[in-house]
């Protein structure tokens, strides 16, 4: 069989546990979330052509964190935070090589597009920490620290598909996306109103932010970028 296919299939077969235990045992993710991050592993390091160890340390981080949190997030919040802020930093590193690809040009960093979606998401992001913040207010700082790396995360990510002409960069789009929500959603989830579809939610759409975000720096160096000026 060949090894590139078998992680995915590997990868896929670990989605499917996964999803199954979040629909009908979901106090069980514990045990079933950490094999697919692992199984990302793989399929980074086996179908990557130049491997950034990065990404596999980043991936490791979420590791820790997915069983933190299941384990007690509200007693977890502070090395939640911590190493989640962690996270988006590494990946913000490993996006420098598409943003030298991209380059960095001052009047494509204030287009209309840019800021409508950052002042968008800034504003939904301020609305949700009103809302849980009476449940944090002694650990406000750590959750501040995870919003600006998170934001910034975002940024990046908005800014190399904007000035990307190659399908590649959609894969980074959908990734970055699927965080929004998750973060968004277990937010919510976990300090203003528990339901169990949250849980299905948040659990869906991390597997593919992380699987897309992954695909993308398997793909990064396929990026092109988009002379076209837009306003």
């Amino acid at each position: 069989m060949n090894i590139k296919k078998f992680t995915y299939q590997l990868f896929y077969i670990a989605s499917f546990f996964v999803l199954l235990v979040v629909v009908f045992a979901n106090e069980l993710l514990i045990y079933f979330k950490p094999p697919v991050i692992i199984s990302l592993c793989l399929l980074y390091v086996v179908n990557s052509e130049h491997n950034n160890y990065l990404v596999v340390l980043s991936l490791l981080l979420i590791l820790v964190c997915e069983v933190l949190f299941f384990k007690d997030y509200r007693g977890n919040f502070k090395t939640v935070n911590i190493l989640l802020s962690l996270y988006y930093l590494f990946n913000i590193i490993l996006l420098w090589k598409s943003l030298q690809i991209i380059k960095i040009r001052f009047k494509k960093v204030f287009t209309v597009q840019l800021l409508i979606s950052m002042a968008l998401i800034g504003y939904v992001l301020y609305s949700v920490v009103e809302l849980i913040k009476p449940q944090i207010r002694e650990q406000s700082s750590f959750l501040a620290m995870l919003i600006v790396s998170f934001t910034a995360f975002i940024g990046v990510c908005y800014y190399i598909y904007l000035n990307s002409k190659t399908v590649v960069s959609y894969s980074l789009m959908v990734a970055a996306s699927c965080f929004l929500i998750s973060n968004i959603v277990t937010a919510l989830n976990r300090f203003y109103i528990y339901l169990d579809v949250f849980t299905v939610i948040t659990t869906v759409v991390q597997i593919f932010g992380q699987f897309f975000l992954i695909k993308f720096f398997i793909e990064q160096h396929e990026l092109t970028p988009n002379e076209d000026d837009y306003f």
